[in-house]
Order: structure tokens, then sequence, then C-alpha cells
């Protein structure tokens, strides 16, 4: 039986179930989106420690409790981590943020690279699962060196800055979700509202994502 429980300590979440615990930070992030949120910085602390023998940099990192989860199920293809980060996500949508009757839809963020299991998708579908939402993992999709090159000049110029082409529409009136998982600049994220903004259909556009990039001092 899955028991959760959140508690609030000032503007830090702690979510507890099945005996385990994380601790998440959300922060607004502001763009030309309705709301966003951020649930937690993804790194604490990356300090440089100097080189190793072949010359590459050394860094002593901390991570942020669910910025440890994404570095695992990112970059260590620790899978079953996607099910634990989803948890967090939709409890913070459903309990805190309190959205999930505004959301019709949930749309993923396209990968960077391919992969053969993409981490996002993974967190978004399982986030679909539990909110009982409808998912896009293809909605948006990032175009390859050898598209770009086969483009017009003028759309070069104005697909240059992401890449990204919107591949779905939506089919009646609602209001979306967009997932990314780690937030740097925002860029790619108000490219992908703009892309949105031109749906008639679409409504109110929301924005989270996992993680946002190291904390500055």
């Amino acid at each position: 039986m899955l028991f959760i429980h959140i508690k609030w300590y000032n503007k830090v979440i702690i979510i507890l179930w099945e005996g385990q615990t994380v601790k998440i930070n959300p922060m607004i992030i502001e763009g030309n989106w309705k709301e966003g949120y951020t649930l937690d910085y993804f790194m604490t602390e990356s300090n440089y420690k100097g080189e190793d023998i072949f010359g590459y940099p050394i860094f002593d990192v901390k991570y942020s409790e669910i910025g440890k989860a994404m570095n695992e199920l990112k970059y260590h293809k620790e899978y079953d981590k996607a099910a634990e980060i989803a948890k967090v996500v939709a409890k913070f949508i459903r309990e805190e943020w309190k959205i999930e009757d505004k959301i019709d839809g949930i749309i993923a963020t396209p990968p960077t690279y391919q992969r053969e299991i993409q981490p996002l998708f993974q967190i978004v579908k399982h986030v679909g699962e539990t909110l009982k939402k409808p998912i896009s993992l293809d909605f948006f999709r990032k175009l390859n060196s050898e598209e770009l090159k086969r483009l017009p000049q003028e759309k070069k110029i104005e697909l240059f800055k992401n890449s990204i082409i919107k591949e779905r529409k939506l089919t009646k009136r609602g209001s979306v979700l967009v997932i990314d998982d780690i937030f740097s600049t925002g860029a790619t994220l108000r490219n992908l509202c703009e892309l949105l903004k031109d749906d008639i259909y679409v409504d109110d556009i929301y924005v989270l994502t996992i993680c946002k990039n190291i904390k500055s001092k």
C-alpha cells in the first residue's frame, strides 16, 4: 500500500512515501507561460579540485536530493529513478501547486540527444498515469544537422536557436503542462511556448522543470 505524506517547512517541502523521503525546494520560474515552477537546484555546489592525469577538470559536486535522483537517471541509466521522481512531481502538482484540474494534457520537451530510453519521457509517462492525463512525447522535435542543411536560409535563421519544430497540434481546446528536466536559461521553453501559442486550441500553458541549474553563490 502506498503511503504519501507531505510536510512544509518554510519553502522546503518534504515528501515521504514507503519509508523514503525526498526534500525539494520549489522555485517560481517566469517566462511567456501562465505559471512555472522548478522543484529544486540540480547541484547545490560544484567546486573545482584540479585536473586528472589526462588534463580533464575534476569537480567536487553536491546535488540536491531530487538533483541526485535526476543525475542517476539521466547520466547513469538508473531507470527506476524515473518512477521515484514522477511521484514527487505528481504530488507537487496535485497538493502544492494545485493545477491538476487546470491542465488537460502534458507535453514533454524534445530530447537534445538520441537515447534508446529517454529519461524525461519515462518521468512524463509516470506523471501522466498518476494524474490520469493524456501525454505527448512527440509534440515537438529537434531537427538534425542534415535537416537543417536542407532548409531555406530564412528558415535556418528562424529555427537556428533551438532547431525545434512542432510536430502535432491540439484537436480540441485545452490547457497544457510542459515538463522539462533541467532549466538553464529558459530559452528552449520560451521558444516552445511561442510555438504553442500559434495553436488556436491552446488556452493556458504551465511549465514545470525537475531541476534548475547550479545554485549561484
